[in-house]
């Protein structure tokens, strides 16, 4: 059987970079980019991060990443609708924070060349309540944490993603 000619494309692989900016924003991308009309539920599109994750940290992570997307049962009620979700990132900064933190961190509990990046932008969700389309956009705020071994250009590996902050909570 074919691919239906109304099914979208569901979640893409997170590109593998060493630009620890750029990784993040790929991040921040992939959390927040899911279509209900595809073929692929919430579990595919949280695979997507857990494939970029750092190996000492997947459960932690895998617990972060489920509290973005919605649960099953809300992906049933949104599919209904078309849903789909999409972020337009506005900033993404290493925060103040982060030094006091690296500072504060005991020594070996950071990954080597962990860092973070809080996101902020514009969560946008569409969908269509029977026959009238929606929209709905909000501001959202967060923080990836990240390792990326070696700075680029001289590392050409890839980052990987450590965990998230609770959404609007980030770190400053």
């Amino acid at each position: 059987p074919g691919v239906s000619m109304s099914e979208r494309p569901g979640p893409e692989k997170i590109a593998a970079t060493g630009d620890p900016e750029e990784f993040a924003r790929r991040v921040a991308g992939a959390l927040f980019a899911w279509d209900t009309a595809s073929s692929s539920g919430p579990a595919d599109y949280a695979q997507v991060l857990i494939d970029a994750g750092d190996p000492s940290e997947l459960d932690a992570l895998a617990s972060d990443v489920r509290s973005y997307l919605p649960t099953t049962e809300a992906w049933v009620q949104l599919k209904t609708y078309q849903a789909r979700q999409w972020l337009t990132i506005d900033t993404a900064d290493v925060p103040k924070a982060w030094e006091t933190a690296v500072a504060q961190a005991a020594p070996g509990q950071l990954p080597t060349g962990a860092t973070a990046y809080t996101i902020t932008g514009t969560r946008h969700r569409t969908g269509t309540w029977g026959t009238t389309p929606q929209d709905a956009s909000r501001s959202v705020s967060f923080t990836v944490f990240i390792a990326c071994p070696r700075p680029a250009p001289e590392f050409h590996g890839t980052c990987s993603l450590v965990r998230l902050s609770d959404l609007d909570n980030p770190l400053r």
